[in-house]
């Protein structure tokens, strides 16, 4: 979702599709933006293209809100093999306690899918006992 967000973004401005490539893999690679931006550096691409494609990176993904959080959604923190300890804190699933509605808020990693169908068939068990 944000790729292609960030595909959208890039495709009206004017850059070196080779430089678009390249940071889309890292990060999809899961490098930070800051990351990004030094690896490319590094490798030779022109400085003001690779500042205005991050500078356009971090506008997508300001677009995309944090999830709300109330006393009516409980929050599911999985342990993924992927998933860094200390920088990634935010829970993986929320599930709305009066609706049972899940949301996967990484739904890119597998474990996230495993564990997601796991509530539902709870779920769905205890509405057929009520």
């Amino acid at each position: 979702m944000i790729l292609s967000s960030l595909r959208k973004e890039v495709e009206e401005m004017d850059f070196d599709s080779e430089l678009v490539r390249r940071a889309q893999m890292l990060l999809t690679l899961d490098h930070s933006l800051i990351q990004v931006k030094d690896i490319l550096l590094r490798e030779g691409y022109p400085g003001d293209q690779v500042k205005e494609l991050i500078e356009a990176t971090e506008e997508v993904l300001n677009y995309f809100v944090p999830p709300t959080y109330d006393d009516n959604k409980i929050a599911i923190d999985i342990k993924h093999s992927k998933k860094k300890e200390n920088l990634d804190s935010s829970p993986d699933i929320l599930v709305d306690r009066i609706s049972g509605k899940i949301e996967l808020l990484t739904p890119q990693l597998q474990e996230t899918w495993r564990v997601a169908n796991e509530i539902r068939k709870t779920i769905k068990c205890q509405y057929q006992y009520r």
